[in-house]
């Protein structure tokens, strides 16, 4: 009888403890989102944010070909965006998948594959994008701060927005995404 207070009491300081340390470290808190520069390092914090129906936050990323690039300039088209690592198994499945988007859809929307550059060397990353002939827009987010203001502080990979033409978050998918839910969250878009 001893024996069984002893493992309930102990069962329920290790739920305690575990709800403590998943309160404060909590994955699905959402941060304020900041407006990113060129090279990565947050700036003022704006009034974005990473859900549904809200405008996105503007940043400026450098391009896999050195240009610099930023959401804001294209005001009035839909964009997709798409984190990738070539760590990331999905994300390698889905490349492919997003170029045949990419394709299919040409100037009615823009493709941005935004790799996460904090986690593996942007070498790598070139590399893996050029065996695959990937032709839409590549950015390098060098130090995780786009990936953590779209988000929404979130851990997820892969992770997907898909902005109206007004820059608003019109879907979010966090985790693997076929072509045909890609296809069709893009035709909403495109209506």
């Amino acid at each position: 009888m001893v024996k069984i207070k002893r493992v309930i009491i102990l069962t329920i300081l290790v739920l305690i403890i575990i709800g403590v340390i998943f309160l404060l470290a909590n994955p699905f808190k959402i941060n304020p989102s900041p407006t990113v520069t060129q090279s990565g390092t947050p700036a003022q914090v704006s009034s974005g944010s990473s859900e549904v129906g809200q405008k996105v936050a503007d940043f400026e990323l450098g391009s896999f070909n050195g240009e610099k690039v930023k959401l804001s300039q294209f005001a009035g088209r839909p964009v997709f965006i798409d984190f990738w690592a070539a760590w990331c198994p999905f994300c390698v499945n889905e490349m492919p998948e997003i170029e045949k988007i990419h394709q299919e859809f040409g100037d009615k929307l823009v493709v941005l594959g935004i790799h996460r550059s904090e986690t593996e060397g942007v070498d790598v990353g070139t590399k893996f994008a050029k065996e695959r002939g990937v032709t839409y827009t590549l950015l390098k987010d060098t130090t995780g701060g786009v990936y953590k203001t779209l988000t929404g502080g979130r851990q997820f990979m892969p992770y997907a927005l898909y902005i109206d033409k007004e820059g608003n978050i019109a879907k979010v998918k966090a985790g693997p995404k076929t072509q045909e839910e890609m296809r069709q969250a893009i035709e909403e878009l495109l209506r």
